[in-house]
């Protein structure tokens, strides 16, 4: 099986499963000169609150290692989970992050696939799930950067398809 194929079904298990837990992963990074994907580990499974706030992180940004797996805030009030994979990065979104465990992602849920360029941009392909109500789709180019304080942040800076709500995504740390 692909990793891409294998990736997309790992991520689509997550976005349907109720996503009452996370993997807490040790995430590979990335450089202008890095490799391909790592292979598969075993990581251990953290169990957290779904629907708890999901708390600002500072992670000092070093685009020589480039590291983004973990939780996300997005500026759509939704949490994205990530995971990289040498320079491809698969995400699950859900609307609603400070709410009840079991309005998370019903407004709107998604699942990513994206490929770290030398840029320091991610090219991303998205789709919502039936979880959410809304079934949109489209493409987005995504900035590795840093904000005011010089911690990492992603940032969207063009899409395309049906609309894409967030524009910026931090690091955080679930509840």
């Amino acid at each position: 099986m692909s990793d891409r194929r294998a990736g997309l079904i790992m991520v689509l298990a997550v976005a349907f499963a109720g996503c009452s837990t996370s993997a807490a992963t040790s995430a590979p990074t990335v450089g202008p000169a890095a490799g391909a994907t790592q292979a598969a580990t075993k990581t251990p499974v953290a169990t957290r609150a779904a629907g708890a706030p999901c708390e600002p992180k500072a992670v000092a940004f070093d685009a020589a290692k480039v590291a983004l797996s973990g939780a996300w805030a997005g500026d759509d009030a939704g949490i994205y989970y990530l995971r990289q994979l040498g320079k491809i990065v698969w995400w699950n979104g859900m609307a609603n992050r400070a709410s009840d465990p079991a309005v998370l992602g019903r407004d709107w849920n998604n699942v990513a696939r994206g490929e770290i360029k030398d840029d320091l941009t991610i090219a991303v392909e998205w789709a919502d799930v039936p979880r959410g109500e809304i079934l949109g789709g489209g493409t987005l180019t995504v900035r590795i950067g840093k904000d005011a304080k010089g911690n990492i942040q992603l940032t969207k800076i063009a899409e395309t398809g049906t609309g894409f709500g967030n524009n910026v995504w931090t690091p955080c740390s679930p509840g």
